[in-house]
């Protein structure tokens, strides 16, 4: 990664971008603020909901990102795209909107340390329906072949692929632990590198992990853009911080693990919030598909669990939708926290 001007190094995640998305203005406004404070720009990965790539498949969302890209490049900022598990085929826009297009990237040395950026979605090395959905749908072949499919019909089949998966393997994407993140860090630090930034997770973390030398590193998770505009900045001297663009936004509280049962799920959430029995919350995906409603059932206050200080858990009775996942958000709505997608 080759940074040849003054300023930080911005990572930024999961917006999810999709058609007639009320987030693009606001995604790209960021974006172009970055020709001023920004040496190197990574995209970690889901910037869109769905991107296949080709010309004939980018459409109008996708385009007014691509060309701000191409804007901070003319104004010397190095514009990082690191493909997540819904993009494919961005390489046909290095050297033009992205320097450099990969699933990682590595800034070395940066604020005095070695880093890996990776989306995050390879965080469970035993999951193998995910590596061989992986391998198929960007192999040359299936490339290929939606490369000589009509635009509409190619895009419609990977609307509908893109919608099934969040019904996939939900094994795991129901639980984000402290112990799954510290041995993906260690396995990070076993490479080499000093500290590593993913997404993926939609909950925003900061680790610290101890190396077998007693050394300490550190495990940033950056949360989904969508839930409140929020970003890491890395300065070249002093220590990593996240950042929020624009007004500040009352984020709302994340799932961290959830089980689901009929209309009925449990959920433990990252941080205390005040409710009672029959209140009216919703579940925001943080992918633009809209809310589940629904009211609370019962609260557990877990603050003086060993394992969930401050994390309570609650049972929700939810109107029918998409599973509720670890990332996911809890809206209430009587009080206007968060913004509903």
């Amino acid at each position: 990664m080759n940074a040849a001007r003054d300023g930080d190094l911005i990572a930024v995640a999961d917006a999810h971008l999709g058609a007639g998305d009320a987030e693009l203005g606001p995604f790209c406004a960021f974006l172009a603020e970055r020709a001023v404070d920004t040496a190197v720009l990574v995209l970690l990965g889901d910037i869109f909901s769905l991107w296949l790539g080709a010309e004939k498949f980018t459409l109008e969302h996708h385009r007014r990102v691509l060309e701000t890209c191409v804007a901070l490049r003319s104004a010397g900022v190095h514009v990082v795209f690191v493909e997540g598990n819904r993009e494919f085929g961005a390489q046909s826009w290095q050297r033009r909107a992205f320097d450099e297009v990969a699933d990682r990237v590595s800034a070395a040395p940066w604020a005095g340390a070695r880093w890996l950026l990776a989306h995050g979605n390879r965080l469970a090395p035993d999951d193998r329906r995910d590596r061989v959905f992986r391998w198929a749908t960007r192999s040359r072949l299936v490339l290929g072949a939606f490369g000589v499919l009509p635009s509409r019909l190619g895009l419609r089949i990977a609307d509908r692929i893109e919608r099934a998966l969040r019904h996939q393997n939900l094994r795991h994407k129901t639980s984000i632990t402290r112990e799954r993140l510290e041995r993906y860090g260690r396995r990070v630090l076993s490479r080499g590198y000093d500290a590593a930034v993913i997404g993926h997770l939609h909950v925003e973390m900061s680790l610290e992990i101890r190396g077998q030398d007693a050394s300490l590193h550190q495990l940033y998770v950056l949360p989904d853009w969508r839930s409140g505009r929020r970003f890491l900045r890395i300065p070249r001297q002093g220590r990593a911080r996240f950042e929020s663009w624009g007004s500040q936004l009352e984020v709302p509280a994340a799932v961290l693990e959830a089980i689901e049962r009929r209309e009925q799920a449990e959920i433990r959430i990252d941080r205390f919030v005040q409710l009672a029995v029959g209140d009216r919350v919703a579940i925001s995906s943080g992918h633009g598909h809209g809310l589940r409603r629904g009211r609370v059932l019962r609260v557990v206050d877990s603050r003086g669990d060993a394992d969930g200080a401050g994390r309570p858990r609650l049972l929700l009775e939810l109107e029918q939708g998409p599973p509720v996942q670890a990332g996911d958000r809890l809206i209430i709505p009587s009080r206007g926290s968060g913004r509903a997608p």
